[in-house]
């Protein structure tokens, strides 16, 4: 007696399992966006800022690249370096760079407890801040 299944019904089913795994993935992203949005961002204070402003000073104490502060623009924090030259880089790789080298790290403890949920850049720029190249730094203490 001969089994098989035409591959026909196969495909539809791989077509259905495809649709259904979609669906699961697609309701996971707006439970989790739903829950961002649900909790209130943290009010940006002048405290706020300071502790953002120590922890970017001190590494950029000795060296070439200056840090200029960090401030408050539409709801998110922006924190400014000013470096002497361009990057010798792609754009990407200046971003990743960015993100790795640059924004806080996890062991920054008590600065990304002050950030909590509200947004924090990096901007390097050589001569204007309007023109910076900018990346989004992630709080490592928040997980999901």
């Amino acid at each position: 007696m001969n089994m098989s299944i035409p591959i026909r019904s196969i495909r539809i089913i791989y077509a259905i399992l495809a649709c259904v795994i979609c669906i699961n993935i697609n309701g996971c992203m707006q439970g989790n966006a739903a829950t961002s949005v649900n909790k209130p961002q943290k009010p940006i204070t002048d405290n706020t800022l300071k502790i953002v402003n120590a922890a970017f000073y001190s590494t950029f104490i000795l060296g070439e690249w200056r840090y200029k502060g960090a401030r408050n623009r539409g709801g998110s924090i922006n924190a400014y370096i000013k470096i002497p030259a361009p990057l010798e880089m792609s754009k990407e790789a200046q971003k990743s760079y960015l993100q790795k080298a640059i924004c806080p790290s996890s062991s920054n403890i008590s600065m990304w407890n002050e950030v909590e949920n509200i947004p924090l850049s990096v901007h390097i720029y050589t001569h204007k801040q309007k023109h910076s190249l900018h990346v989004d730094c992630i709080n490592p203490l928040i997980t999901g």
